[in-house]
Formats: C-alpha cells, structure tokens, sequence
C-alpha cells in the first residue's frame, strides 16, 4: 500500500511549480490530477511482481478526517480480503 502524503500541500505547490522541476521528464498538464497520477505511476511501475502483487495507492492528509477515514476503510477492505 502507498500512502502518498500531504496531497493539500501538493496541490497548492502544483499551482505554483510545474513537476517537470522535479521530475524533467514529465511533459504533461500541471494539474493536481495528472501530475499525482504520472507521480503514482513512477512509484507503480516499480512493482517487479505486477502479475502477483498489485500496489494500491492513496494520496492522503492526515489532517482531513472524512479523507482518512475512506482511505482506512479502503485499507482495511484491502487486508480482510
């Protein structure tokens, strides 16, 4: 499981600073969607047992309680099954 952390501070940063100073390789939209997708993606595409593990991910702040809780719900789905 990938917690991506701190996904308000994030999306004020994007506003203000394109990914590819980060990440030169990234061409795509400076937006909070699609630069937390292609960020997933480089984390994802790690995965060396893609056939036998599946990676969940979950861009989170802690300090959001409704987003915490669906994301420990959806944790928790992930462990019991």
């Amino acid at each position: 499981i990938l917690f991506l952390n701190k996904k308000d501070l994030f999306e004020e940063k994007i506003k203000k600073v394109h990914l590819s100073i980060c990440f030169p390789e990234y061409d795509g939209p400076n937006t909070f969607e699609d630069a937390g997708n292609y960020i997933k993606t480089q984390f994802l595409d790690l995965n060396m047992r893609k056939d036998v593990k599946e990676i969940y991910s979950h861009m989170t702040c802690a300090t959001d309680t409704q987003n915490v809780k669906f994301v420990f719900d959806a944790v928790t789905d992930v462990i019991i099954k």
